[in-house]
């Protein structure tokens, strides 16, 4: 399973080394106020991609201390379970 892992990421990372020779031409980011960057394609693709990774742990940290809140304020909330039986200690179905 390691050497199938291992195989899987060398193909991501020569999927996008290509994509990455491929894609060296230069383009003109415009952003407000006037300003204008020249930079390669493969720079400017893989720093959007970086930002929607920044964005998307950010909404996803934000739901899982949510979530922290919710378990911590319901297990606070709980009544107090019966305690577990002994070894060895028959129970009756009048129990």
């Amino acid at each position: 399973m390691r050497i199938l892992y291992l195989l899987l990421r060398a193909l991501v990372f020569l999927l996008l080394l290509g994509l990455a020779v491929k894609n060296d031409g230069m383009v003109t980011v415009k952003a407000y106020f006037d300003t204008a960057w020249q930079l390669p394609l493969v720079v400017v693709m893989l720093l959007m991609f970086a930002a929607g990774l920044l964005g998307g742990v950010a909404v996803l940290s934000a739901r899982v201390a949510s979530q922290r809140r919710e378990i911590q304020r319901l297990q606070a909330t709980r009544p107090l379970a019966s305690p577990l039986p002994q070894p060895g200690a028959t129970r009756t179905l009048m129990d």
